[in-house]
């Protein structure tokens, strides 16, 4: 692979955190002609890099990304930090399953950030001052003082900004497909909803849970949906608890924030295996079926659907996880609205940045895996450091495209099995080992 010239056409496919973060490091090392294209301006409303939170954690059991957090936390504290909430995050388990939680406390500790440990839930309860009946019980674990969470949309508009006044141009539309020569072996341009070619020297495609209907992956990553799900405190709830940090629980996958500054809204989710959606995706030459998230055409006005009720498997998982930290009074609330957030997996969950094997000048930066967005301000260094090859050996074999497809257990998911959401909206769920014996 031959890095592009700093003059190239560079068309980058996606203007999420992967997509945005590479077109502004590409501008900031001189490249000079960038064209960033999505369906609507960023952030864009279905996509992952948008809504009001997204966690800044470096409580990974994973050193390369505990690392790679503190390097990012320094840009969050700084240049971000208007849009930064320093909170803490609660990381909590029950006492016999605690093998991600160990691994990512020694990573913290080894770090040197600061953490408040706690042998029982009943005293971080006491810790956090939480009243109601039995909080956090049968659970330990520890508080990481030194995460909090980014308003994600914000975030992301700020980096549009500033990708836009070194020079990017942004195009509003879908892309159909990716245009190669006749031995598809280089990228010539991109087809643009309603059929127009977009010509380029280079193309990056950082188009999310959107990925493999451009370049099908061979099963390499898989774009799968996770229940989030807002609910409304009055001024006096939010004023009991705006004190409160982040609240994981690594086995239900259950994670929720302290109530939102500006709308006093608490945001809780899940961070399962997820939900998959199958549709066909047909191009000039082939037709085959993807993961996907559901269709939106911005381009005839449509938005994405507002959901008030989810899958029953996450409101049980979410209502739980409400009591657990904020009480059965608030668990109970009908939500103010529910959505289908979609991550696109790898096999192994790292970051996929990598030249397509065989094509010359199609580079693929995507691989979020539920965790990328809290790297926003530095994900595209690594990005165009994997462009360059400049990264180091072990970096650049971490997020190559991977050969060998070998899936790597995500010890960090919880909550039920891989399933569909058609089975999911229908209360049709998958039979566990457990279960079947």
């Amino acid at each position: 692979m031959t890095p592009p010239s700093k003059d190239a056409r560079i068309v980058i496919v996606g203007a999420g955190a992967f997509g945005l973060s590479t077109a502004y490091y590409l501008l900031a090392s001189g490249y000079s002609s960038i064209t960033i294209l999505d369906r609507t301006t960023p952030p864009v409303p279905d996509g992952s890099s948008v809504d009001i939170s997204r966690i800044v954690r470096a409580d990974y059991d994973d050193i390369v990304y505990a690392n790679m957090v503190v390097e990012a936390l320094q840009l969050w504290k700084t240049e971000y930090k208007e849009f930064y909430y320093p909170c803490g995050l609660l990381s909590m388990t029950p006492t016999d399953n605690p093998k991600y939680l160990a691994d990512a406390l020694a990573n913290v500790c080894g770090i040197g950030l600061p953490v408040t440990q706690f042998s029982s839930g009943q005293e971080a309860a006491q810790y956090l001052k939480l009243t109601h009946d039995k909080p956090l019980d049968g659970l330990a674990g520890y508080l990481s003082h030194d995460a909090g969470w980014a308003y994600a949309a914000k975030a992301t508009e700020h980096l549009f900004r500033k990708c836009m006044q070194l020079g990017a141009v942004f195009i509003k539309s879908k892309v159909d497909e990716i245009i190669y020569s006749a031995d598809r072996t280089i990228v010539t341009g991109v087809q643009l909803d309603g059929g127009k070619m977009l010509r380029c020297d280079f193309a990056v495609i950082a188009a999310g849970a959107w990925t493999d209907t451009l370049v099908p992956s061979e099963s390499r990553m898989l774009a799968t949906g996770q229940p989030v799900a807002f609910i409304q405190l009055t001024e006096e709830e939010y004023g009991k608890y705006k004190h409160l940090p982040i609240y994981i629980n690594f086995v239900s996958g259950f994670y929720v924030f302290p109530p939102h500054p500006e709308s006093h809204i608490v945001k809780a989710a899940r961070h399962s295996h997820g939900y998959t959606n199958y549709r066909t995706v047909a191009t000039s030459s082939s037709s085959r079926e993807s993961s996907q998230p559901p269709e939106i055409d911005y381009s005839k006005g449509a938005t994405p659907p507002v959901r008030i009720t989810l899958p029953k498997d996450a409101d049980d998982c979410l209502r739980l996880g409400l009591a657990e930290y904020f009480g059965r009074d608030i668990a109970e609330r009908d939500f103010v609205k529910a959505r289908i957030c979609w991550y696109n997996d790898t096999l192994t969950k790292d970051f996929l940045f990598d030249y397509l094997p065989g094509v010359d000048n199609l580079f693929i930066a995507t691989g979020g895996s539920g965790h990328g967005f809290k790297f926003l301000p530095i994900i595209g260094k690594y990005s165009v450091g994997s462009i360059e090859q400049t990264l180091p050996t072990d970096l650049l074999d971490k997020f190559k495209w991977r050969t060998d497809i070998q899936k790597k257990e995500d010890l960090s998911r919880g909550g039920t099995p891989l399933m569909t959401l058609q089975d999911a909206d229908a209360g049709v769920y998958p039979v566990t080992n457990a279960e079947s014996t």
